[in-house]
């Protein structure tokens, strides 16, 4: 009935003028709570939420199952229920992972647990269930297309969570499900682990007492082995958690009649089963190979060239590379090709945190019509008063269609990487207004503590990132539908990441950056074409190296979920490292890696997507593909920005296929997908090395 609320990092107009009606408004005191909910000023208030919940959600079942001539359908009342919750465990949710304070957070991890096994029982009661699908027949005739979608996915849910269970069975879903929230904690909050550095090893490379990340960019080779080895170690501690998540989701999804968590997972996605979206990854896999095998002639000629610096011996043979060498080897090219460090620096003042969410929303108002102002946080509404900054989205005739906070501070606390949640969904309330949306960006930028943070300088990578997670959040303010479980972000992952991957092509098209992007204090003046061009030059040098990198960390996430290796993994027959190595060597056999090296060990997103990981490649392959039909030739049509805000506004009220077919004019195939994002690598290929 329910989406699971667990460790969910984003989930989250009407058709005809779908900006013309405003949100419900809602005005706070000078003086609030979290959001603007006055009844969350401490941590201690958090311990109210789920009694509070509870209440209402009974209300609702009692509702839904008295036998009376109810004006408003099963469907309603069973979104109020599912929205009651999600408000809440939502909000507890990113609270949870981004609090400045530990009470707070400790607060709501407490009952974000609570949440989920509230929403797992719910999912597991029979007589709704039996409510809702006879409704299918009973209330036919008042079910229009939306509601019928809704009602289906929403059966969906209570079919995947067992419902149909003896009790026994549905007690021991609720506990597998309580234990893959508690292995999914644990194993976040150890992937960002610090790495001690041993006496020997600071003198011997001149390093600190302790690793922040695996980059380093020393000339010394064997420096740069021993940062990236010792950050990637395998560590036993990181296993386990992930054995136990693994083994747990296995065990649920066996237990509701699925060969395995991956094809459980592909249920109502665009791709719609494991099988195809295992073929579409070897697809990318194989036909981006050509392009891939010419970056990588060139990075080996960079590391030739490096090799005969370093021993003056020119019959040195290289034909592969060191994974710890990677980062370094395209750094060095892209420094030698484009002198990127010296543009990066002359254009670093058109790119500060101001700049870019200007830019992006100079981008959408020109599109469809909708622009972003700051307005001043309220005290309580938010943990830190510097550093996070309040967007209300608008459209044309200044109706408020919702809120985005954006919180920009690099501080330890934050549990993950720059990500989007959605707080609160849109959702048509039943006297006819709309629940405000309430999105929040976290974003690792600026010192937030800094008094000059809004115009604090930011990488050409973070601005790029920036508008990816801002197309998350403005696909949830676009989002209208009736009801809150298929709005906004809340629809197959392969489509929510469309969106998003979409504003990285808007960002990186020559004439759309050097119209908006502008220096906040000379506005007038344009970043010049050839430090736009040689900037994105730069950054899609090595575009199939990365697609066919994703494609093979899209196979690990599918497999160590799939029928094959979850078992061997449960038992203990098999580690993820193995199964890691095998496909890497497979996808990506000329790059060298230690025996003992363990990305996947830090490797956030198999707990928040769960085989769905190859969504971000579907997603690209979709953005490309509508990119280059509709705005390639004219990258601000109001036209087809219009038609893509309706195609947004739908979120998950229609299968992914048909809402693609809106703005595409056909229905994308596997192989449709696979050749879009092998002719972009082909396109973007290197083709020459240079002499470093």
């Amino acid at each position: 009935m329910l989406r699971s609320v667990i460790l969910r990092h984003s989930r989250t107009i009407s058709r005809n003028s779908w900006v013309a009606r405003a949100f419900r408004s809602e005005k706070v005191d000078k003086e609030t709570g979290l959001f603007g909910n006055k009844n969350l000023k401490t941590a201690e208030s958090f311990n109210e939420l789920p009694a509070a919940v509870k209440k209402s959600t009974d209300a609702l079942i009692q509702e839904l199952l008295t036998p009376s001539q109810n004006p408003r359908t099963s469907i309603q009342i069973v979104d109020d229920i599912s929205n009651e919750i999600c408000k809440s465990a939502d909000l507890a949710e990113c609270v949870r992972q981004l609090h400045s304070e530990p009470e707070f957070r400790n607060a709501a991890e407490d009952v974000s647990r609570n949440f989920c096994e509230l929403v797992e029982s719910l999912n597991t009661n029979t007589a709704l269930y039996q409510k809702l699908k006879s409704s299918e027949i009973t209330e036919s005739s008042r079910l229009d297309d939306v509601d019928k979608r809704t009602l289906t996915l929403l059966l969906d849910d209570f079919e995947q969570s067992g419902v149909h269970l003896k009790d026994n069975q549905k007690e021991q879903f609720v506990q597998l499900s309580s234990e893959i929230f508690d292995a999914g904690a644990r194993f976040q909050q150890n992937c960002d682990r610090i790495v001690s550095v041993g006496k020997f090893d600071q003198a011997k490379y001149g390093l600190p007492s302790q690793i922040y990340t695996p980059v380093s960019n020393s000339l010394d080779r064997s420096k740069r082995k021993m940062v990236y080895n010792t950050f990637y170690r395998h560590d036993d501690i990181q296993e386990s958690y992930l054995q136990h998540l693994i083994s747990s989701r296995h065990q649920l999804s066996q237990l509701t009649g699925f060969e395995s968590f991956a094809h459980r997972a592909q249920r109502n996605s665009l791709l719609e089963n494991y099988d195809t979206v295992r073929s579409f990854l070897w697809g990318v896999v194989e036909k981006c190979r050509g392009a891939f095998e010419k970056e990588l002639a060139v990075l080996i000629d960079v590391s030739a060239q490096c090799s005969q610096q370093d021993n003056n011996n020119g019959n040195n043979e290289i034909s592969t590379i060191a994974e710890h060498d990677l980062g370094f080897l395209m750094h060095l090219y892209r420094e030698s090709a484009y002198d990127i460090a010296q543009v990066s620096q002359q254009s670093s003042p058109f790119f500060t945190f101001n700049s870019i969410w200007n830019g992006f929303s100079t981008l959408t108002q020109r599109l469809y019509g909708v622009r972003l102002i700051e307005e001043p946080l309220i005290s309580g509404e938010m943990w830190n008063s510097s550093g996070v900054m309040k967007l209300q989205a608008v459209d044309e005739q200044n109706n408020e269609l919702g809120v985005i906070y954006v919180d920009v501070s690099i501080r330890p606390e934050k549990a993950v990487g720059d990500c989007h949640y959605t707080v609160r969904c849109s959702k048509q309330l039943s006297d006819g207004t709309w629940q405000m949306p309430i999105l929040v960006l976290s974003l690792g930028l600026v010192d937030g503590h800094s008094s000059q943070w809004r115009n604090s300088r930011v990488s050409f990578h973070s601005a790029e990132t920036m508008f990816h997670e801002l197309g998350h959040a403005m696909h949830s303010i676009l989002g209208r539908t009736k009801y809150q479980h298929v709005a906004g972000t809340r629809c197959p992952q392969d489509f929510s990441e469309i969106p998003s991957n979409l504003m990285e092509y808007f960002f990186s098209d020559l004439g759309v950056m050097t119209d908006i992007i502008r220096r906040t204090d000379r506005p007038e003046e344009q970043l010049s074409i050839e430090s736009a061009a040689t900037l994105l030059a730069s950054r899609h040098s090595f575009t199939a190296i990365e697609t066919v990198q994703q494609a093979a960390y899209g196979l690990y996430d599918l497999e160590v979920h799939g029928p094959i290796a979850a078992p061997q993994i449960a038992s203990g027959r098999m580690t993820t490292t193995e199964l890691f190595h095998d496909i890497m060597n497979k996808t990506m056999p000329h790059i060298q890696r230690s025996p003992d090296s363990a990305f996947q060990h830090r490797f956030h997103h198999t707990v928040q997507y769960g085989a769905k990981y190859y969504s971000y490649l579907v997603a690209r392959a979709s953005a490309c593909l509508i990119w280059q039909q509709r705005f390639l030739n004219d990258p601000f049509s109001r036209k087809w920005g219009d038609c893509w805000a309706e195609v947004q506004s739908h979120g998950g009220g229609h299968h992914p296929a048909v809402l693609l077919e809106k703005i595409l004019g056909f229905r994308p195939t596997e192989n449709d997908l696979t050749q879009a994002l092998s002719k972009e690598s082909q396109h973007l290929a290197n083709l020459d090395a240079v002499t470093v």
